[in-house]
Order: C-alpha cells, then structure tokens, then sequence
C-alpha cells in the first residue's frame, strides 16, 4: 500500500475518530527506533513464504470466533490452512488448540496469550498508533521476530499495509501477498464485542459508541478491499 493511495482513507478515519496523527507518527517513530537492530527483510521473505498462494485464514476477535473454531471450520475441512490472529484472536486459537502462523496486533490482547502465540512461531507485527506507545516500548525489545505496521506515512523498519483496526489491516497485510483464498472468522461488525477482544472478559459485551465506529470503518475497508481485488473472500456465517 503506498501511503499516497492510504492517506484520503487515513484521513477520513483520522475525522471520524477524532485521531492526533502527530501522535500517530511519534509511536511510528518510537517503533522505527526500537526495530533498528532488526532489519526487517528477512521476515518479510518469511511472511511472503507463508502466504503466498495459500489458503489463508484470517481470524477476527469477534463473538462468532469459538463457533467458527469449534464447529464450522471442522466442519469445512478448513482445519490445515494458514492461520493469522488479530490480536485477541490469538487467545482463541491458543483455548481451541489451533496453529497460528502470523499474528497481527496493536498488543491490546491478553499479554500472555500474545507471547505463547509467538513462542510457538507465529510471527508477530506489531502496530503502532497514537495509544499504545507504552506497550511497544515494553513488548517490542523482548522480541527476536517481530515486523511493524503503521496507519500513516512508512519508514524504512514500519510497514504501512494499510487496514485500520487488527482484523482488516490483517486482511490487507495477507492480500498482499497473493493467497489463494481468504476466509474470514469471527469477523463481525454489530454490537456485540468477542470476549478476546480485551483482556479480563470471560463473555462477549456490548460495544461503546467508539467501537462501534471503528468496527464500521473495519467493514468499510474490508468490502473496499474486496471490490479492488481479484481475490476469493469467504466471510463466514
């Protein structure tokens, strides 16, 4: 995604929300910094390997997850494809016994699910925006793997796929990288928040005024991508 092409998205999102961008680029700026002794081309290699013309399935934090997980994944022999986390999903993939393979987050999940997740390989990239500049302070130096992502202009170590919350910004990391297929789970864009979402829910919740914006503006960018790209998307019921 070149930022030219982001930014009237960025910009409608940035109204709409009320966003600081300047604080935006200083958490883009602190990120830059503490990925400089990890040049990230070797690990964008990797995250094309484990895409590229694959199935891919890109897994929401949405109230859908666990029946996705438990019964219609089973169910569609979807069980052996590429598995990417959008954050809280993470800790869903960890409770119902699942591979994931790529984990994208603003580290708004459950800190020890985040870290198992990449303990057993998934890679991680790591967001950076205006409110979590404390956890990528704290999180990104204990990594030996990790990429990072921006929502305004990229650097040379913080890449910019564009997307805006973690699952559709999953969604256009993996389109980027020619999959064969995307399916979507626990994608879902009401009122209802997936208890993975954030740490300490033990059920589903009703969403804020402001998070139901932002889930509008996930399914805005998701049917934008769709209808830009020749690529078969799945979302699941």
């Amino acid at each position: 995604m070149e930022w030219k092409d982001w930014e009237p998205h960025y910009n409608r999102i940035v109204a709409r929300l009320n966003l600081d961008p300047q604080a935006d680029r200083n958490a883009t700026s602190l990120l830059d910094s503490l990925l400089e002794e990890k040049p990230p081309s070797p690990f964008l290699e990797r995250l094309e390997r484990i895409i590229e013309g694959r199935d891919v399935v890109v897994c929401g934090a949405g109230p859908s997850l666990e029946a996705h997980l438990k019964e219609t994944i089973p169910a569609k022999g979807f069980s052996d494809m590429i598995y990417v986390a959008s954050d809280g999903a993470a800790s869903a993939l960890l409770e119902f016994g699942y591979r994931c393979d790529v984990l994208v987050t603003d580290l708004d999940g459950d800190p020890k699910a985040l870290m198992e997740t990449i303990r057993k390989g998934a890679i991680p990239i790591v967001h950076a925006h205006g409110d979590n500049m404390d956890k990528i302070a704290e999180f990104v130096p204990t990594l030996d793997v990790v990429l990072g992502s921006t929502q305004v202009e990229p650097t040379d170590r913080v890449s910019l796929w564009g997307g805006f919350t973690d699952g559709d910004r999953a969604c256009y990391l993996v389109s980027h990288y020619d999959p064969s297929r995307v399916i979507l789970a626990g994608m879902d864009f009401g009122d209802v928040v997936g208890r993975w979402s954030k740490p300490g829910h033990r059920f589903s919740f009703m969403a804020d005024e402001r998070k139901r914006k932002k889930l509008q503006i996930a399914r805005e960018l998701i049917s934008d991508l769709e209808s830009r790209i020749d690529l078969d998307f799945t979302i699941l019921e």
